[in-house]
């Protein structure tokens, strides 16, 4: 494990191993001279020395320079160095599809529309522009961006025209769980095999399992073959008949009667999406549509946003609070401390101010508590406080003065008054 972290190769600076798999260990780092984050695939030394291995390491590397997509991850350069074989991709920052269907089970029906709709339309632009053939279409293999946007990985057991054909006759490459009838049977593929495998990996977003499983490779191989295919409404009532029936067209075992290519698969998914929409209001936020969750059916709901509260703001003139309304507990100290009957106030220390007297000598409280911001009343009642305060400790300071002279030093001070007065009057 991270058996080339914190070594540079090529440019780019390897941080950290972030999946590995029969044809490379990916790596997540960053390129030196641009400053971006990107994934770099490295052909491991033991796998090197397969021509075989390094042969098909360069073909993917040429398919995806070939593809141009917003759903097939992108490639931005490829080499040699030190003996490792490397090539550098965009990075995607995000789970796969096994990881969602690892942790949820299933797979939301409308989230499940919109990317099986993605992965249709990046096959079909593969295959229309190189005639390339993805042949190992599976969750892991399918993730999902920081915005919500599938991208299509891993072409390393693809096929396309023009290029050294590596695998032998009538031998099966990727899972076993996704291939499809004339895989197993060692027929000439086409596009239409992949679109067997969408339908697989379709099936299990919405059911939470695989329409075919066995206990052994020869089991799962005749189920595929010869097994009943259950349709998916059977495992998920929240499906619609006309997503069961895409589906189920999907997993023809005769590919004559499968979507002839992946485009028409995708154009009736889209259509399912705006025109059929599952009942409810449950947002998507791939499709910008609201949706209702099956009835008991539940979803887990992102987090909602902190939000700052606003200012309270109370007009004096238009807010009263009675006795029969619910006051919080500082509403209840406000209104204790307002029904408190107000001392006497002197007119001359304040010219100006209107001063008004609640009902507290009668111990009765109005039934209304009218709230007052008017500054004019309150700032004056501060200084006024301040300012009898500031008498308060005058008066005390004075008295604290006598109680000093009274003290049983008292003759003593009195012997030095009279020695000032007599200086004064010389």
């Amino acid at each position: 494990m991270n058996e080339l972290a914190g070594q540079n190769l090529g440019g780019y600076y390897l941080e950290e191993e972030v999946g590995r798999g029969a044809m490379g260990v990916v790596y997540r780092g960053r390129q030196l001279v641009l400053e971006r984050e990107v994934a770099i695939k490295v052909l491991p030394q033991s796998l090197a020395r397969d021509a075989s291995y390094v042969a098909r390491f360069t073909r993917e590397a040429r398919i995806m320079a070939d593809l141009n997509h917003p759903n097939i991850v992108q490639i931005y350069d490829a080499g040699r160095q030190n003996r490792h074989l490397y090539f550098v991709m965009e990075y995607v920052q995000g789970p796969t599809l096994a990881n969602l269907l690892y942790l949820d089970g299933i797979i939301p029906p409308h989230l499940a529309i919109e990317y099986a709709a993605q992965i249709a339309e990046a096959l079909d632009a593969a295959y229309r522009e190189r005639n390339v053939i993805h042949r190992d279409i599976k969750p892991e293999n399918l993730m999902l961006n920081r915005w919500g946007k599938i991208k299509v990985m891993d072409f390393g057991l693809a096929r396309a025209p023009g290029l050294q054909v590596i695998t032998v006759a009538q031998t099966l490459v990727g899972s076993i769980y996704y291939a499809s009838p004339e895989q197993i049977w060692g027929i000439t593929l086409d596009n239409r095999s992949d679109i067997y495998a969408l339908g697989v990996v379709l099936y299990e977003m919405v059911c939470g399992r695989r329409p075919f499983i066995g206990r052994s490779m020869p089991e799962i191989t005749q189920t595929i073959i010869n097994g009943k295919l259950e349709p998916p409404r059977q495992f998920n009532p929240a499906i619609s008949q006309a997503l069961e029936r895409i589906i189920m067209t999907a997993l023809a075992r005769d590919r004559e009667h499968r979507y002839n290519d992946a485009e028409l698969m995708a154009q009736e998914l889209r259509a399912l999406a705006r025109l059929a929409p599952l009942p409810g209001e449950h947002y998507a936020q791939t499709t910008g549509a609201f949706r209702q969750p099956h009835p008991g059916q539940q979803f887990a709901q992102p987090p909602k946003r902190p939000q700052p509260q606003s200012p309270i703001s109370l007009d004096a003139e238009n807010i009263e609070y009675t006795k029969t309304q619910p006051l919080d507990n500082k509403m209840q100290q406000s209104r204790q401390m307002t029904d408190q009957p107000t001392p006497p106030q002197p007119t001359d220390s304040m010219p100006g101010i209107n001063q008004k007297k609640t009902q507290g000598s009668s111990g009765e409280a109005p039934k209304t508590l009218k709230i007052s911001t008017q500054p004019t009343v309150e700032m004056p009642r501060i200084e006024q406080n301040n300012h009898a305060s500031a008498e308060r400790e005058d008066e005390a300071n004075a008295r604290s003065g006598e109680e000093q002279r009274s003290s049983p030093g008292r003759h003593l001070w009195g012997h030095i008054q009279k020695k000032r007065g007599k200086s004064a009057s010389q």
